[in-house]
C-alpha cells in the first residue's frame, strides 16, 4: 500500500521545500491547499497529514475536526503540525492546541532538522498502514461472519425443509442446532429440549416393549465410542401424550484435532409405515394361515408349467414335500394326465382373455401314480409392473374324491334299494303259491289212504314250506322302512335277523350263542338297526368258514356322563380275526377285503347309522392262534333323538 503525505502549508515556500525532502527519501508526498481532497470521489487511503501553523484558520480547523469525528473506529488520522516556534503568524490564526478536536496530532516545532521531519513522518505511515491493516482485517471478519451468517440461515431453512428431524449438540449434549422437523416429530419445542442427553423428557421403549435407558440411546452411544450409530427404531412417547414409532441414528463430529467435539442426531418419523408394515404383516400373515389351514388345495405357477408354491392341503393328497416345491423339480406336467393337456389348454386361453378360467374337472397324478379327481379353478395374478409378461397363475383345487365316493356309494345305494324291492316283490308275488302250496300240504296230510313213510316227507316239506314263508316275511320287513321311530326291544330287532341266517349258521357248523339280559325297549329306526345287525352278523359267518362259536348278547347300559339308559349289543366270533391294518380302514366306504364279493359299503353304512342314532360302534380282534377272533359293540341310547353326552 502506497500513502500520500498531504503537506498544507499556505504561506513562503515551506510547502514544496518539505514535499522535496520527502521525495528525496523516497517518501510520496503532495502539496495541498485545503481538505477538498477528502471529498474526491476517487478518494480511498488518505495518508498522514503535514499541516502548517499558519493553516489552522477557525474554518479549516473546523472542517478538519468535523473529518476526524467522522472516523470509523479503526481509523486515527495522523497529523504532524509545524508549529511556529518564535516565528510571527497573523493575528487571529493561532488557536490553542488543546481545544482542537482532531485527535492526538503530533507537533514538529521549527526550525525543524530533515531527520527528525523525515523520522516523524515515516513513523506516522507506518501508523497509518498499520491501520489499514486492521480495516482490511476487520472488514474479512465481517465478511466471513456474514457469510457464516449467511450459511447459516440458509443451513437453517434447509434444515427446516427437511422431512428428517436434526439436531446438532456440542460435546456434552447441548442443543445448538435443531429444524422444524423435529418439533414436528417429536411434539415440543427445540428450545425445551436443553440437551439430548436422555432425561425426563425422552420416553421411549424397544420394539420388545422395554424401557431404553439413557446410555443406550444411540447419541450417548456415539459420544462415547466416536462410531456412528445406525438408524434404530423406537417407540417415542411424544410431547402431546401420544405414542409413535421414530428412527434414531446419531453420529460425532470432530474438531481439528481428532476429538469429538459434538454429534450430530437425525430423527424420523415412521409411525405410519411402521403400522403400515404391521398391518400389511398382519394381513399376510393372515392369508398365509388361510392358505396354509386351507382344506382347498392352491398351486402357484407361469404360464410355462412352472410351479412356485403349494400349500399343505394340495401336497398332502399328492404326496409330495415342500422341498419339492421350493427346488423347482415339480412342474404342472407331471401332475395332469394326457387326456386333460386339452382342457388345459382352454383354462389358459381363458384366462389370458379374461383373467379368470372356468371350474372344470380332471384328475391330477399323485406322486405315487395315483389318478385323483379334483375340481380345478384358475386366476391371473398380474404383474407389479406394467407390461410384465411374467403374471403368475393360482389354481384352486378342491379334491372330489369324497364326492366321488358319495356318488359311487349313492348308485350303489340305488342298486341296493333296487334289488330290495325286487327281493320285496318277489316275495309279495310268492305268499299266494306259498300259502296255495300249504293248503295242498294240508289236504294231503289229512288224506286218509296216505303211506307213513309219505306222511312223512309231507311234515318235512311242510316244516321247510314254513320256513321259507318266514324267510319271506322278513325280506318284506327288511324292505318296509318305518317313517318315525317306534320303541322296541333287543330280541324283536335281533329275531327276523338271525332268523334270515339260521340255514348259513346251520350248514357252516357254527354254534350260535344268544344271550339277553333284560335290556329295556329303545326309540330306533328299526329297518336301519337290523341291516347293521344283519350286516355285523353276515361279516361274523363269513369270518367262520370252517365253524365256530357266533355270540350274540345284549344287555343293559347307560351313557358315559349323563346317565341315560341305553342297551349294548354284542356281536362276537372265532373266526380269524381283522389284521390292524385292515382295522384302520374298515369305516371307508368302498373299502373291501372280499372282493368281487363285497361292496365295501356295509360298515361305512353301518356306522352313519350309528351316528345318526347318536350311537357308538366298537371293534376289537385277535390274530393268534387258538385265540383269534373279533367283537363288535353297538351302545344304543334309549331315547337317540334327545341331546346326550358322548357315549360310554
Amino acid at each position: 500500500m502506497s500513502l500520500v503525505v498531504r503537506v498544507i502549508a499556505p504561506t513562503g515556500r515551506d510547502a514544496e521545500l518539505i514535499v522535496g525532502a520527502l521525495h528525496q527519501n523516497g517518501l510520496t508526498a503532495e502539496v495541498c491547499q485545503d481538505l477538498s481532497f477528502l471529498r474526491s470521489p476517487n478518494h480511498k487511503e488518505v495518508g498522514p497529514l503535514l499541516i502548517a501553523e499558519e493553516a489552522l484558520t477557525p474554518l479549516f480547523v473546523q472542517q478538519l475536526s468535523d473529518r476526524v469525528q467522522l472516523q470509523p473506529a479503526w481509523s486515527d488520522l495522523p497529523i504532524l503540525l509545524l508549529t511556529n516556534g518564535g516565528r510571527e503568524i497573523p493575528k487571529g490564526y493561532r488557536v490553542t492546541y488543546d481545544h482542537m478536536v482532531i485527535g492526538s496530532p503530533i507537533l514538529l516545532e521549527r526550525p525543524i532538522r530533515a531527520a527528525t521531519l523525515i523520522s516523524s513522518v515515516r513513523a506516522a505511515l507506518r501508523a497509518r498502514k498499520r491501520q489499514y491493516e486492521i480495516r482490511d482485517t476487520l472488514l474479512d471478519r465481517d465478511r466471513v461472519l456474514t457469510e457464516l451468517k449467511l450459511e447459516r440461515e440458509t443451513t437453517q431453512v434447509v434444515l427446516d425443509n427437511v422431512p428428517v428431524g436434526i439436531l446438532l449438540v456440542d460435546s456434552s449434549g447441548k442443543v445448538i442446532l435443531g429444524n422444524r422437523s423435529v418439533e414436528r416429530i417429536l411434539r415440543h419445542p427445540v428450545s425445551e429440549m436443553a440437551n439430548c442427553v436422555p432425561d425426563h423428557l425422552w420416553v421411549a421403549f424397544h420394539p420388545d416393549g422395554r424401557r431404553v435407558e439413557a446410555e443406550e440411546y444411540p447419541l450417548p452411544r456415539a459420544l462415547r465410542s466416536g462410531q456412528a450409530i445406525a438408524p434404530e427404531d423406537l417407540l417415542y412417547q411424544r410431547g402431546d401424550g401420544s405414542i409413535a414409532w421414530i428412527s434414531v441414528a446419531a453420529a460425532p463430529i470432530f474438531n481439528e484435532r481428532g476429538s469429538v467435539s459434538g454429534g450430530v442426531v437425525a430423527i424420523s418419523d415412521i409411525d405410519n409405515q411402521k403400522r403400515t408394515d404391521s398391518n400389511l404383516h398382519r394381513s399376510d400373515e393372515r392369508f398365509r394361515r388361510l392358505i396354509e389351514h386351507s382344506t382347498v388345495g392352491m398351486i402357484l405357477g407361469d404360464f410355462q408349467g412352472g410351479i412356485s408354491y403349494a400349500n399343505p392341503a394340495i401336497l398332502n393328497l399328492l404326496g409330495y414335500a415342500p422341498e419339492e416345491v421350493a427346488s423347482g423339480a415339480l412342474r404342472w406336467n407331471q401332475l395332469t394326465p394326457v387326456e386333460y393337456a386339452a382342457a388345459d389348454e382352454r383354462a389358459i386361453e381363458e384366462l389370458r382373455a379374461c383373467g379368470t378360467a372356468t371350474s372344470y374337472q380332471k384328475s391330477l397324478r399323485a406322486k405315487d401314480g395315483r389318478l385323483l379327481p379334483f375340481l380345478v379353478g384358475a386366476t391371473m395374478i398380474p404383474s407389479p409392473r406394467s407390461g410384465d409378461a411374467s403374471s403368475e397363475i393360482a389354481v384352486f383345487v378342491t379334491d372330489l374324491s369324497t364326492q366321488k365316493l358319495a356318488e359311487s356309494a349313492l348308485i350303489q345305494s340305488e342298486k341296493l334299494a333296487a334289488v330290495g324291492r325286487l327281493a320285496a316283490s318277489i316275495s309279495h308275488e310268492i305268499n299266494n303259491p306259498l300259502e296255495a302250496i300249504t293248503n295242498l300240504l294240508y289236504l294231503a296230510r289229512r288224506s286218509s289212504n296216505v303211506p307213513n313213510d309219505v306222511a312223512s316227507f309231507l311234515d318235512k316239506a311242510d316244516q321247510e314250506l314254513q320256513r321259507v314263508t318266514q324267510i319271506s316275511i322278513q325280506t318284506l320287513r327288511f324292505h318296509r322302512q318305518s317313517t318315525k321311530p317306534r320303541l322296541i326291544t333287543s330280541e324283536e330287532l335281533l329275531g327276523p335277523t338271525l332268523a334270515l341266517y339260521r340255514g348259513r349258521i346251520s350248514n357252516s357248523n357254527i354254534r350260535l350263542e344268544l344271550q339277553h339280559r333284560g335290556a329295556a325297549p329303545i326309540l330306533c329306526y328299526e329297518g336301519d338297526i337290523r341291516q347293521v345287525l344283519n350286516n355285523l352278523i353276515g361279516n361274523a359267518i363269513d369270518a367262520m368258514r370252517s365253524g365256530g362259536r357266533l355270540i350274540v348278547r345284549t344287555g343293559r347300559a347307560r351313557l358315559r356322563r349323563s346317565g341315560v339308559p341305553a342297551i349294548r349289543i354284542t356281536i362276537a366270533d372265532t373266526g380269524h380275526g381283522i389284521p390292524p391294518g385292515v382295522m384302520r380302514r374298515m369305516y371307508e366306504p368302498f373299502y373291501t377285503t372280499k372282493g368281487m364279493n363285497g361292496t365295501g359299503l356295509g360298515l361305512w353304512i353301518s356306522s352313519g347309522i350309528i351316528d345318526k342314532h347318536r350311537g357308538r360302534i366298537q371293534a376289537r380282534s385277535r390274530l393268534s392262534n387258538g385265540c383269534a377272533g373279533t367283537v363288535f359293540s353297538l351302545l344304543l341310547p334309549a331315547s337317540p333323538f334327545e341331546r346326550h353326552d358322548e357315549c360310554a
